[in-house]
């Protein structure tokens, strides 16, 4: 989805090691399904936030969960911005979005 929509994609099959690929790849904007194997994304977003080097990442949490579930999630963890699984469809203009934006 976000190939067709132009953008870079870097696809890691679990959250091991995401730091060291964001830091290397320059990655602006990641992704998060919130049930990840290994940690939780939420939990692993806290980690980002606590990083010098991944302080500012622009990062959208995803999960199938109630939308206002997500919208607490969101100020809990401080991501910039929440999808529901069921709203796929809007996740390219979120990443131009957050991708063209200082944090």
């Amino acid at each position: 989805m976000l190939h067709s929509a132009g953008f870079q994609v870097l696809a890691l099959p679990s959250p091991i090691g995401a730091t060291q690929a964001i830091v290397r790849h320059q990655v602006r904007v990641v992704v998060l399904d919130v049930f990840m194997p290994t940690i939780r994304g939420d939990r692993l977003l806290t980690l980002f936030r606590k990083n010098q080097r991944l302080g500012q990442l622009s990062v959208i949490l995803m999960s199938g969960h109630s939308e206002r579930e997500l919208e607490q999630l969101k100020l809990e963890v401080q991501a910039d911005a929440v999808l529901s699984k069921r709203h796929l469809d809007r996740l390219p203009a979120l990443v131009k979005r957050l991708a063209g934006k200082e944090r």
